[in-house]
């Protein structure tokens, strides 16, 4: 498969024009094609961009920021959970106190926001408060109540120093607000430009470029539903005080991303740099086998792209009566073939998983421990007679339509995914009705709010847990996140165990590299097997073009300095910006 030839000259001119040239002479300085960075961002599949100018980061409406926010506003500290490191960035340090219930931060000397003030520990003392308040508070900023939750004060001693004082001990702190990475990590607020506004309506945006004040090395230069670009600012401090120098892409110009196969288009005509996910890996083998100049994290060989934190299962609402019975929730996991699913769904390129972990050398010996487990258990393991045995045991019968069936009814319900799952989906509603349980896959625009809000039976998701190591991961089955339906929260199960919590709580309070923790992480994870709260299925896998026309030195395999990912709210895709280099 070509995908250039299925442009035409024409199209290809009017898709050039729509991602480049489309910029106004009068509004915008030209920078030139070969330093600039074209990127398809996935607006959830919109054809515009669907709140640009709303740049205040805690804002739950602030979508659009994931595509600009990154790059502008920088974090204290970047992780690349490819190498298991951590990246200082506008700190040099922290250090816990000896029970893990203070964090001291020594912030960078030298750095500046872009109206030339000085950023200091006061800014970050600043944030913090606003959070703390707002947490405590009626709520409404993202974060907040995680912040009121775990912080119980903060000072600056100093300019350059941060105190935090933690309402417990908390040994992965730093984790959660301090290194940004994947959706995790704070954003940090001038205190000279936000004192006084309200922070619940702030829009943080102007358009004579007044707003917002950042440190990052890129400004906003046009926000509208058609493009969000940004534009170096030459007099970074990073640059300024020698700390690196500044980097070589001058202008990021995002346009959205309406589907795979435009996406894929573009990319192969040389038009685009980067694109959302193509999710699919035939569409992905045939882009970087296809085009001498397009390539992936893996190169041209499978995956096709790069391991992400999202392994993805197939989730039982445990709050809908439905799956209160662990025999079918264990018939589930034998009816469900996810070697089939991904072979079909992905070319045998996506790792089946056994596990809510995601597949990085820092969860080697917990996913070595639960695989025993789920053999143990038969999670995941394909037997269509063992689920048949465990219904009969029931009390189910199938009816004339193949169809298991107790007192009447069928076993039924809403199954819902997101967009990306469109080829995933079908295949595992097929393999249930084929084993009689009668559903179908559903994916719309309501799909990912009825998820949220727990009016799915059933749902394809990924787990969004612990990276470095898998106490987030555990945390996620807490009995705290068992709301009830029409209560929202992205924890699909809604799954409670007292004795697991209680598990739970104690890793809580020990280092990663306590002693006690493997035994600890294989005791609760004993639990979840036992109980079969969902079915894993596959390791996630970001399958994003790379057009090598005009940029060298993103992540590979042979060079996994950061996630490729350019998406993500933590802004970790502005350290890949400084990374880049021009071929010209």
């Amino acid at each position: 498969m070509t995908l250039r030839k299925t442009l035409g000259k024409g199209a290809a001119l009017a898709l050039a024009l729509m991602a480049g040239a489309a910029l106004p002479a009068a509004a915008l300085d030209k920078v030139a094609r070969e330093r600039t960075l074209i990127l398809m961002p996935d607006d959830g599949g919109a054809p515009a961009f669907r709140n640009p100018g709303q740049l205040n980061p805690y804002l739950p409406s602030n979508l659009t920021f994931r595509w600009s926010g990154g790059p502008i506003m920088e974090p204290l500290f970047y992780y690349s959970s490819l190498e298991d490191k951590i990246i200082p960035w506008l700190a040099e340090s922290f250090e816990y106190n000896a029970d893990f219930t203070e964090v001291t931060l020594k912030l960078r000397d030298g750095v500046t926001w872009s109206d030339g003030e000085a950023f200091t520990a006061d800014d970050v003392v600043f944030t913090y408060t606003l959070l703390l308040e707002n947490g405590k508070g009626g709520g409404g900023l993202m974060h907040s109540s995680d912040v009121a939750d775990r912080v119980a004060s903060v000072s600056a001693p100093d300019p350059l120093t941060v105190v935090i004082s933690l309402t417990r001990p908390d040994s992965r702190y730093a984790f959660r607000h301090l290194i940004n990475h994947f959706g995790k990590g704070l954003f940090w607020l001038p205190q000279h430009v936000w004192e006084g506004q309200d922070p619940l309506t702030f829009t943080n945006w102007a358009e004579d470029g007044s707003l917002p004040v950042v440190t990052g090395a890129w400004s906003i230069a046009r926000s509208t539903p058609q493009q969000i670009i940004l534009d170096r600012r030459d007099d970074w401090w990073g640059a300024t005080t020698g700390f690196r120098d500044l980097p070589d892409v001058e202008r990021v110009i995002n346009i959205p991303k309406t589907g795979h196969d435009r996406a894929a288009q573009l990319v192969v005509a040389g038009e685009v740099d980067m694109t959302g996910d193509l999710v699919s890996a035939p569409l992905m083998k045939s882009v970087v086998e296809g085009a001498e100049h397009v390539t992936s994290f893996s190169g041209d060989e499978a995956p096709y792209g790069n391991l992400d934190w999202w392994p993805n299962s197939l989730y039982m609402n445990l709050k809908t009566g439905t799956w209160d019975d662990v025999r079918l929730r264990r018939a589930m996991n034998h009816y469900v073939n996810a070697q089939q699913l991904v072979d079909i769904a992905y070319l045998g390129a996506n790792p089946v998983s056994r596990t809510p972990f995601p597949a990085f050398g820092s969860m080697a010996p917990y996913i070595e421990d639960s695989i025993a487990l789920a053999d143990q258990y038969g999670v995941g393991v394909f037997d269509p007679l063992k689920g048949d045995s465990l219904m009969e045991e029931m009390g189910y019968a199938k009816n004339g339509d193949g169809m298991w069936e107790k007192d009447g009814k069928t076993i039924t319900g809403s199954f819902h995914g997101l967009a990306l799952f469109e080829a995933v989906g079908p295949i595992i509603a097929q393999q249930l009705r084929d084993a009689g349980i009668d559903v179908e896959f559903v994916t719309n625009t309501d799909s990912r709010g009825l998820m949220v809000e727990g009016k799915t039976e059933l749902s394809i998701f990924g787990h969004r847990g612990g990276v470095a190591d898998p106490y987030d991961t555990l945390d996620l089955y807490h009995c705290k996140n068992a709301l009830e339906v029409g209560e929202p929260i992205l924890i699909l199960d809604r799954w409670c165990n007292e004795e697991y919590s209680a598990i739970v709580d104690q890793i809580g309070l020990i280092a990663p590299d306590d002693p006690k923790m493997r035994p600890l992480v294989k005791q609760a994870m004993e639990i979840w097997y036992e109980n079969a709260v969902e079915v894993p299925l596959n390791q996630w896998v970001h399958r994003i073009p790379y057009n090598t026309t005009y940029w060298d030195n993103y992540p590979t395999v042979d060079n996994p300095y950061m996630q490729p990912a350019f998406w993500f709210a933590s802004g970790q895709f502005g350290y890949v910006l400084h990374n880049l280099q021009a071929k010209n």
